[in-house]
């Protein structure tokens, strides 16, 4: 498993991708803030731009605009070394700006749709404050913008470099989080067989929710779920669904148990779709016809 190498997109390469992936009327708009100058500046390198609004017309939009708008803690983007070994996207090491985020050197050359998930998780990310509950649902989200890209592009399945194996791990893990013969799928879901069907029960979890992506108490923790992650989180629900808590919390995880898996984005259909694309369903299973899971 190696990452992607070779030169990274060029403007014009960028806009025509946007093009590709995106809904035609979505694409025209993502294309125009493509474009934008304010933008350039604040995100010079084509792809990482590009992979920014491959977040448009989906699960993540609100983060999206929210960046756009100026309204989150991260406020430019670029390339370079993250703190911390293994990150994807993070502070600079040395840097200065504690509003800039850089996507690791060693996935520069990746295809915008693999590094779209993990801008996700960034955007409205707490860094060293994250308590392991935003970790959980900042990693569901990633993975249902994952899921998502895959519904309507399944051919991106067929990539097999480093970043798109990793996201595709995180999302076979949210696709396979559910209670036995159950169509829900969720970030928590403690009831579940496991996350690799059939697999040695010692070597998987129920659940995001429950792997220990970090040590961190939650008293030294910034609790509070930014607004766009609330409204990133509810697009992942039926609209019937209560409101999103407003803080990293249990309270937050048994919202996710009763609610997930329904709605435009995250529903049955763009589940089993992406669940084909990736190889886990036979061809020729289609999921339950609803109204509410579409």
């Amino acid at each position: 498993m190696h990452p992607a190498v070779g030169p990274t997109l060029d403007e014009h390469q960028g806009a025509a991708l946007l093009r590709e992936l995106l809904e035609p009327e979505t694409a025209e708009e993502m294309v125009e803030f493509f474009t934008n100058s304010e933008l350039l500046d604040r995100v010079p390198d084509p792809s990482l731009r590009a992979a920014l609004l491959l977040l448009g017309g989906g699960p993540a939009e609100a983060v999206l605009r929210a960046f756009l708008n100026n309204q989150t803690a991260v406020k430019r983007l670029g390339i370079g070394l993250p703190n911390g070994e293994g990150r994807v996207i993070g502070s600079e090491i040395d840097e200065a700006d504690p509003s800039r985020r850089v996507l690791n050197l060693r996935y520069k050359s990746e295809h915008p749709a693999a590094i779209a998930p993990s801008l996700a998780h960034a955007l409205c990310h707490h860094e060293g404050l994250a308590s392991n509950a935003e970790e959980a649902t900042l990693h569901g989200l990633l993975s249902a913008v994952h899921i998502w890209l895959l519904a309507h592009n399944a051919s991106l399945a067929t990539m097999t470099t480093e970043l798109f194996r990793r996201q595709a791990s995180l999302s076979i893990t949210l696709l396979n989080a559910r209670s036995a013969g159950s169509w829900l799928a969720s970030i928590r879901c403690p009831n579940g067989p496991g996350t690799i069907p059939g697999g040695n029960p010692a070597l998987q979890c129920p659940d995001l929710w429950s792997i220990p992506f970090t040590a961190t108490p939650d008293e030294d923790c910034d609790l509070s779920i930014p607004l766009p992650v609330q409204q990133a989180l509810s697009c992942l629900a039926a609209e019937t669904a209560g409101a999103v808590p407003d803080r990293y919390c249990d309270q937050l995880g048994e919202w996710f148990t009763q609610n997930l898996g329904q709605g435009r984005f995250f529903g049955a259909v763009p589940r089993a779709q992406a669940g084909q694309a990736l190889g886990l369903l036979n061809r020729g299973d289609t999921p339950p016809s609803t109204t509410t899971q579409g």
